[in-house]
């Protein structure tokens, strides 16, 4: 029986699904696979892992994922981790916006960049009221007719007016995206916004006829999850499937090589490697030096989806150091604020079992200006600085009980306007390359479901192309 070889380059999320869709397929199949998974460093899992100190129980990358996009909650309850789902604190029903250095609710009913209703809009201190009477005029403004990509912020700006944008989508857009919104695609990053003008005309509007919370089919979870032993459950349910041998750490590839028109050699530190199909589930900039000499348009395309640095910052409390109640999920920060945090996550209120009775566990994101005094003066500066803001934010009475920084260099791919069809070119050109699949967080979006998905994609492409 011929026997496919696939080495999959990366060992995060999306390289994991898809290892886990192609062991499943050749079984289901009857077919032999010869899988290898390389990863440079030295663990599994990508921005994806949890780590465990003191009872405290800590993410370094993405605390949860969203269900309304069910690949990765399908993925979840394949490997049988749908016992340990975990669903936000049904108490809380709010988080904040950082104004001066006091936090004001999100205006209820506000999501991302447009207000489902008025009233709550219209009662938030966080506008003025010319800002108020500004976004008061969505429903007539027209409907954008260029067919040409928008940035998210010229949207928001042209449709609610610039205070909405700066003082509630800036920094929620920002917040996940870890970007500026005026240099992130529209209909890349928020399709569903530009949808609602393009049918309704107006967001508010649009907003207003939808159902106050999403719900995925069958059972009702929240729409965000997460699992009771954290995000890293899925990494460790994902590597624990994998035949013996079949993941390599510690193994960088130095340069790949066409060896025939489909098959590939991959040149490691002690040897090289064959493979009949090469995935590469690597952001963008990362896949540039492997296959960017193939051609220049490989190198122009790859050099057209940038990333950004990205650092989390666990801080653990006894709960009577933090003045504030902590009553909501967590606060964003505006720009205009001049804060070198993005935001905070009330970690341990927004989900039970990440940290002991008596104690509370808050993380703080911070952005390009955090990753740029991380680098330069080093973590202590930088935990310093955000310590230093969250004191007149959160009443800090006492130092934390510890710290945990993580830092991800150039981790999550950045959505400029036309990505679209830079991307769907990418993707386009890997199909008309024998053998070569590409996965990942720089083409279809950056979330966990997104990365699931991107990678058992390239699984179904391998096994559609597999004969016996």
């Amino acid at each position: 029986m011929k026997r496919l070889r696939v080495v999959i380059v990366g060992a995060g999320v999306s390289s994991l699904a898809c290892a886990h869709r192609l062991l499943k397929g050749v079984r289901e199949k009857g077919l032999a696979l010869d899988l290898q998974i390389l990863e440079a460093g030295p663990r599994a899992g990508g921005v994806l892992s949890t780590v465990e100190r003191d009872g405290f129980l800590m993410e370094e990358g993405a605390e949860s994922f969203i269900t309304d996009k069910p690949a990765a909650l399908e993925l979840a309850k394949e490997l049988g981790l749908e016992g340990q789902f975990l669903r936000t604190n049904p108490d809380l029903k709010q988080s904040f916006i950082l104004k001066g250095n006091k936090l004001h609710p999100i205006p209820e009913g506000f999501t991302l960049m447009a207000p489902a209703r008025w009233r709550p809009l219209l009662a938030s201190p966080l506008l003025s009221p010319w800002g108020k009477l500004r976004a008061l005029m969505e429903p007539w403004v027209p409907r954008r007719r260029d067919p040409q990509d928008e940035s998210a912020g010229a949207f928001v700006r042209r449709r609610l007016g610039r205070e909405v944008f700066e003082r509630l989508a800036q920094p929620l857009l920002g917040g996940v995206y870890n970007a500026d919104p005026d240099d992130l695609s529209l209909s890349a990053a928020f399709p569903r916004f530009k949808e609602m003008e393009r049918t309704q005309g107006s967001l508010v509007k649009a907003l207003a006829s939808r159902p106050l919370a999403s719900q995925t089919s069958g059972a009702r979870y929240s729409l965000f999850v997460s699992f009771q032993k954290g995000m890293g459950s899925l990494i460790q349910a994902l590597t624990a499937s994998l035949p013996p041998g079949a993941l390599k750490l510690k193994t960088r590839v130095e340069s790949i090589q066409r060896k025939d028109l489909d098959q590939w050699t991959l040149r490691l530190g002690d040897g090289t490697l064959e493979a009949d199909a090469l995935v590469l589930a690597l952001p963008p900039h990362a896949m540039k030096p492997l296959i960017g000499h193939l051609d220049s348009e490989w190198d122009k395309l790859l050099s057209g989806i940038p990333a950004h640095d990205s650092a989390t910052l666990n801080l653990a409390f006894p709960r009577e150091g933090v003045g504030h109640p902590l009553n909501g999920f967590g606060f964003v920060v505006p720009e205009r604020e001049n804060k070198i945090l993005l935001g905070c996550t009330f970690s341990s209120q927004k989900f039970d079992h990440r940290a002991p009775s008596g104690k509370v566990l808050i993380r703080a994101f911070l952005g390009a200006p955090g990753a740029q005094i991380l680098k330069a003066e080093g973590e202590g500066a930088a935990i310093q600085r955000v310590l230093a803001e969250l004191k007149p934010i959160l009443g800090l009475k006492s130092p934390p009980l510890f710290t945990h920084l993580a830092f991800y260099e150039k981790a999550m791919s950045h959505f400029r306007p036309g990505h679209l069809s830079l991307a769907a070119r990418v993707l386009q050109k890997a199909s008309e390359t024998p053998g070569l699949f590409l996965a990942g967080n720089g083409f279809t979006g950056v979330g966990i479901p997104d990365c699931v998905a991107g990678g058992q994609s390239a699984a179904d492409k391998i096994l559609a192309g597999f004969t016996a």
